[in-house]
């Protein structure tokens, strides 16, 4: 039995919607190409790497390592860049959200299973954004 109060409705509403500001941020600030050429290169580098292990080459074992390096953290830079344009609202509605609905205690009752404010957003953040990447078509 799924038994939704009306905070819990809420919450649902406000996970959808940062979940929405997300997904359309990162479809609109991230390459989809440059993304897919940096998984490849940083494959290819990671294949190098294997195989200059396996050689015992420490010279080229520690140059693939350094390259390999490198790629994961341009990567990684890249990727977070969503973030720069995500932080302040979600730091803004999370504050809200703790001081409205903090003490409130279970706002849904999933299968027997009570939930607070915050595990009920958690799951329903995955939810909408498992949803809407594949919508939009975002990896």
């Amino acid at each position: 039995m799924i038994e939704i109060t009306p905070p819990g409705e809420t919450i649902a509403l406000i996970s959808f919607g940062l979940s929405m500001m997300s997904s359309l941020v990162r479809k609109a600030v991230l390459d989809k190409d440059r993304m897919k050429e940096m998984k490849e290169k940083i494959k290819e580098k990671k294949k190098l790497l294997s195989e200059a292990t396996k050689s015992g080459d420490a010279k080229k074992m520690q140059k693939e390592q350094e390259e390999f390096m490198k790629l994961n953290m341009e990567n990684m830079k890249y990727s977070l860049k969503p973030v720069m344009f995500t932080f302040i609202p979600f730091i803004i509605i999370f504050q809200w959200l703790q001081g409205e609905f903090g003490q409130v205690g279970t706002v849904v009752t999933l299968f027997d299973f009570d939930l607070t404010w915050l595990w009920w957003y958690i799951l329903c953040s995955m939810i909408s954004s498992i949803l809407l990447n594949k919508l939009l078509k975002i990896n």
